[in-house]
């Protein structure tokens, strides 16, 4: 019996006529959920997808074994359904630490050059002068060093910055990172840090994970900038952490809801900049994401161990 794999992507012509070159013995369909046929959907024992695949949705594939998703986060594509069959979940980890460490120091370089205070003065026409600060000799505190943040702190070190860190696992420091700790150091690097860069896993264990206490430590001049794990601070302690001014400002890019409500407070604090989930997206994506699939899929026809298995009880 062939293998059917469901390409539930937006995956272009080109990149789909060359998959069923490479993978001749595969039967591949791309195609939205209403278009899908509901007898081959019941055979389909793969799926590739870009958003979350609904309960209803899998319990229609009972020949289901294989889940593989475009992004490395994949705590969210964890349902009921899925986590209560044997079905393999894999993500794409591993590939985004260029547009992510990138974003972050976007980041760094707008709050330390003061362009939001150029952009607003600028609107309302008025010559404003600001003071600047220097990056080189700042230091910045990387919460979660994993593919991203090895690619910050690497970025970070060449540009003159001190590089603090947490790791939920012990890893080698490397050399680019000063000092490199396990959670029991985030009270120094919060205390020590101008930038302070969130790149935590979206799953249960890091959600609310920095509270009051963590949040007053910070330096009166810092800034907090998240990119991932949106739940790592509940709403409302950072939204009186950031009028209170505990810390300078925030860039937030994540958000424990998302798309960020309308009637949410973060939008309206002068020392906040949000931005809309964008920090991990690429204008490259397919040349990205497509290896990993195909490797994934090779292991999967071939019966091997699959690359970024998902631990589904810890969500990562």
């Amino acid at each position: 019996m062939s293998h059917k794999i469901w390409l539930r992507v937006e995956l272009p012509d080109n990149e789909l006529a060359s998959l069923k070159q490479d993978f001749p013995n595969c039967e591949l369909r791309r195609g939205d959920d209403a278009s899908m046929d509901s007898q081959w959907l019941a055979q389909a024992d793969g799926v590739f997808t870009e958003e979350t695949v609904p309960d209803e949705l899998v319990q229609r594939m009972p020949s289901l074994k294989w889940l593989h998703v475009t992004r490395g986060g994949v705590n969210a594509y964890l349902t009921p359904s899925v986590k209560a069959r044997s079905i393999e979940v894999t993500g794409s980890k591993g590939i985004h630490g260029t547009v992510f460490s990138e974003f972050a120091l976007a980041c760094i370089f707008m709050l330390a050059k003061k362009l939001p205070e150029c952009i607003e003065a600028q609107r309302q026409k008025k010559w404003q002068k600001l003071q600047p600060i220097e990056v080189e000799g700042k230091t910045v505190g990387i919460v979660g060093l994993g593919t991203v943040g090895l690619e910050l702190a690497r970025k970070a070190k060449a540009l003159g910055m001190r590089v603090l860190a947490t790791k939920r696992t012990v890893i080698d420091k490397p050399d680019f990172v000063d000092e490199l700790g396990m959670p029991e150091f985030l009270p120094t690097l919060l205390a020590q840090s101008d930038f302070v860069v969130l790149l935590l896993a979206s799953v249960p264990s890091t959600f609310n994970i920095i509270g009051e206490r963590d949040l007053r430590l910070m330096k009166k001049i810092a800034y907090l900038i998240n990119l991932t794990g949106g739940g790592a601070i509940e709403e409302n302690l950072l939204v009186r952490a950031l009028k209170e001014q505990w810390f300078a400002g925030a860039v937030l890019d994540a958000f424990a809801n998302q798309p960020l409500p309308e009637d949410s407070e973060l939008w309206d604090l002068p020392n906040v900049i949000i931005t809309p989930r964008i920090a991990g997206i690429t204008s490259e994506k397919w040349p990205a994401v497509l290896p990993v699939f195909k490797e994934n899929l090779r292991r999967f026809l071939a019966g091997e161990p699959l690359k970024n298995l998902v631990d589904k009880e810890l969500g990562y």
